[in-house]
């Protein structure tokens, strides 16, 4: 049996990036974004806070109609073909029954896979929903410094830090119950930058499977072609070919991105810069996030007083 893994964060975490990195190692297929049946329940929560701090929901019902029309419009948008026609896809997706039929179905017409990874966001509310489908219905979770997630999230979204702090706190608190469920597993956004090998042998090791060779030149993207890391600073976003926001392919993981929140900052009408993240911004998100066991790495003494005292626009 094959093994059907949600990959899942909040967003500007590193997720998309990882989807590529499992969708280019053998025998795997990743979808980003991918069969959203967290987002097809009759009770889905606002989007996207209010499904970040959602209590864990269980016993949902998905219209599946809303189910099968969206997933069918993500191949589309994002050109997640993989070799099957678009026909294909109609028949995989719309001569099912249930979410379930749907991923077995896949599982048949793409045979030489044996991992399918789905790329979600603000979904752990789901985990206990998705992991009772089976054995084969993992849940893999990224963390990545609450404080450069924010920064990223500030630039990209315009989620502002109070927006983000809540969201990572929920998040927290979640990640606190599930980190011992066997069907779980959670990596760091910034040890896959340092010892990518290492992380994705790890990945695949709870997968079940040994990953024997890891791939970190050919990374493909969810259209199967080169690979396009959807970065913070992309400019005209509405410009996609083929699911992508244009930009440059990927040349290789760097850790530019680790630690961006000392040197961010915005500048105003009147030229003055001022910082994302200064002391007090600092502060609170280590008063809420430090205490947890998945969030202490990133707070030390060193870090605040690398900040400035002056208050940045979105410390407010």
């Amino acid at each position: 049996m094959a093994k059907h893994i949600i990959l899942d964060s909040i967003a500007r975490s590193g997720t998309t990036l990882l989807s590529a990195l499992i969708r280019s190692q053998e025998k795997s297929t990743s979808f980003c974004p991918g069969f959203s049946e967290y987002l097809c329940c009759n009770e889905t929560p606002e989007w996207p806070h209010g499904a970040c701090r959602s209590n864990f929901v269980n016993d949902q019902h998905v219209d599946f109609k809303k189910f099968q029309t969206e997933s069918l419009s993500q191949i589309n948008d994002y050109s997640q073909y993989y070799g099957i026609s678009e026909d294909s896809w109609i028949e995989i997706i719309n001569n099912s029954q249930t979410t379930k039929e749907v991923y077995q179905r896949l599982e048949k017409k793409l045979f030489n896979s044996n991992v399918f990874c789905y790329r979600w966001n603000q979904g752990l509310y789901y985990f206990y929903e998705w992991i009772k489908k089976g054995d084969d219905y993992l849940w893999l979770s990224m963390i990545r410094n609450p404080l450069d997630r924010a920064c990223s999230s500030f630039e990209k979204h315009r989620w502002s830090f109070l927006d983000s702090l809540k969201n990572t706190v929920s998040f927290a608190e979640k990640l606190q119950e599930v980190k011992g469920n066997d069907k779980f597993f959670m990596v760091y956004y910034e040890d896959l930058i340092k010892e990518p090998e290492k992380i994705l042998k790890e990945i695949y090791s709870f997968f079940g499977i040994s990953l024997e060779k890891v791939n970190l030149k050919k990374i493909l993207g969810s259209n199967r072609k080169d690979f396009i890391p959807q970065t913070s600073r992309m400019k005209d976003v509405h410009n996609k070919v083929d699911g992508y926001i244009q930009g440059n392919k990927f040349n290789g993981l760097y850790n530019k991105q680790i630690n961006r929140y000392k040197t961010e900052y915005l500048v105003d009408a009147l030229g003055n810069k001022y910082n994302l993240c200064d002391k007090t911004t600092y502060d609170n998100f280590e008063n809420a996030l430090a205490g947890f066991e998945t969030y202490g790495r990133y707070f030390s003494k060193e870090d605040r007083d690398s900040l400035t005292s002056k208050n940045g626009l979105t410390s407010k």
